[in-house]
């Protein structure tokens, strides 16, 4: 028995397909052009091709970067039933600090299909019919997407960042379209769930494959074994609530990092792993053994010589150490870039408020050194100690790793609860940034992490991992 349920339909204006055949043995995703003429995809601005973006016109960029997103999911997946994803740019909600960048979902759930895995379980669409073998749907769409056009089209979107039709990434300050792509197409390949999580209600009456794999830490129960309301309470029960699938829990150690920590090794009188520190941003993760070095303070030669806004001074006392930089004056960014450029290995920034942490935000690719966001307490300590701080910055290695609990991945589940984002997402809390979470982050690439774990442990065929990686995927 199958059922249909469409979810955010739209007219069919005017298609144009564009075929993305993946390897042997993998999906083709074909995605249809719904935007009327001169809108969206075929919007006729014209534009200067990219090194990596040869159209010439905006929505011709459009049109390769939703190319480009389809090759890289359909190289992972195996069906040998073509996947139709209905797609549009049109106007959307936009402030200049908040925006909706893009949506998308199944378009149709189907349950005790031919050669459906479980019984009396909805599996989306494109996932049905791969493991149908066949198109239980014919000459319908498997997904719909639905972009902000308004990224572009209104100066006052977003500080007027406009949308990034790169296919490198180097997004800057703008919004990496390719990430935004992969990520929506994600959700109607089945990275959601079909429970309504207002109600906690199962789509009518049968679970879907998703939730299969949500249990709730603090009840012990798994989703399966909720009441409606039950299942209501835990959307909004983060941080227990969790994914147990085994592809995913197997992989967490290959793509999370432990949370980072500030370790002094000397002199006795400070020594001590500090675990309450700010990551940033940019630059790399500190690595699990680390760097280490004398710690030294920085000179910029201003009037505030310590928060390192300038070319430093005594670059030659900081080169081969961990530079110790103050909050304030310029970004955290430059600070990081100056010690790096005179030869620091690493970086700690010091808060200039007596509570909290910096928040180490900011996007320079160029940044090749660790760094860390201190308090002011920590780094008064430590300037009271210099010379003769020696200290190392890395993961924390008896810690678990960023964004699980109890050996599994979180979900989102923020309480209160949203509409759109809660359940079918990581946490935010995940370090690295996982492409499933909810909301963009300047350090998403091609890597779909952890996202072909939680596809096969719904229920896609997957290449064999080793083979996808060695094909400089991961």
């Amino acid at each position: 028995m199958s059922v249909d349920r469409p979810l955010h339909l739209s007219a069919l204006a005017l298609a144009t397909a564009l075929l993305v055949p993946g390897l042997a043995s993998g999906a083709q995703i074909t995605i249809n052009n719904i935007n009327a003429p001169g809108v969206g995809f075929n919007d006729p601005t014209v534009v200067a091709a990219l090194p990596d973006n040869p159209g010439t016109t905006r929505g011709e960029q459009r049109l390769n970067v939703f190319q480009r997103a389809a090759e890289i999911l359909g190289e992972r997946l195996q069906s040998d039933v073509e996947i139709i994803v209905n797609a549009q740019f049109t106007e959307q909600t936009c402030t200049a600090t908040s925006a909706v960048l893009g949506s998308a979902g199944a378009a149709s759930i189907f349950r005790d299909f031919n050669n459906a895995p479980i019984s009396g379980t909805w599996y989306s669409g494109a996932l049905a019919d791969s493991l149908a073998e066949t198109n239980l749907a014919p000459g319908a769409q498997d997904i719909n997407a639905n972009f902000n056009a308004n990224i572009d089209d209104v100066p006052t979107c977003l500080g007027g960042a406009g949308w990034y039709y790169g296919l490198d990434h180097e997004e800057g300050t703008k919004i990496d379209l390719l990430a935004v792509v992969m990520h929506e197409l994600s959700h109607g390949l089945g990275f959601q769930t079909f429970v309504s999580n207002g109600t906690g209600a199962l789509n009518g009456g049968f679970p879907d494959t998703y939730m299969r794999n949500l249990f709730d830490m603090e009840t012990g129960k798994a989703w399966t074994a909720m009441t409606n309301a039950e299942r209501r309470n835990s959307a909004i029960n983060d941080p227990d609530l969790v994914w147990t699938g085994p592809a995913v829990t197997a992989r967490l150690g290959d793509v999370l990092s432990r949370p980072p920590a500030l370790t002094i090794n000397s002199p006795p009188a400070i020594a001590g792993i500090n675990t309450d520190v700010a990551g940033a941003t940019f630059g790399p993760l500190p690595s699990v053994t680390g760097v280490t070095g004398n710690v030294v303070l920085v000179n910029d030669g201003s009037g505030n010589p310590a928060q390192g806004c300038s070319a430093l001074t005594n670059a030659a006392a900081v080169n081969g150490n961990i530079a110790l930089v103050d909050r304030g004056t310029c970004n955290f960014t430059v600070k990081v870039a100056n010690a790096q450029a005179a030869g620091a290995i690493g970086v700690v920034v010091a808060n200039n408020e007596a509570s909290g942490l910096p928040g180490m935000g900011g996007v320079d690719p160029s940044i090749t050194i660790p760094s860390l966001g201190i308090s002011q307490a920590l780094g008064n300590s430590i300037k009271a100690n210099l010379p003769g701080v020696n200290a190392t910055i890395a993961q924390n290695a008896g810690a678990p790793f960023a964004g699980t609990n109890g050996g599994y991945m979180r979900l989102y589940a923020p309480n209160p609860l949203e509409q759109g984002s809660s359940v079918s997402h990581f946490t935010i809390e995940a370090n690295p940034n996982l492409l499933m979470e909810p909301a963009i982050n300047p350090d998403l690439t091609d890597d779909i992490d952890l996202t072909i774990d939680l596809f096969k442990d719904i229920g896609w065929r997957l290449f064999d991992p080793e083979e996808i990686f060695a094909d400089g995927f991961e």
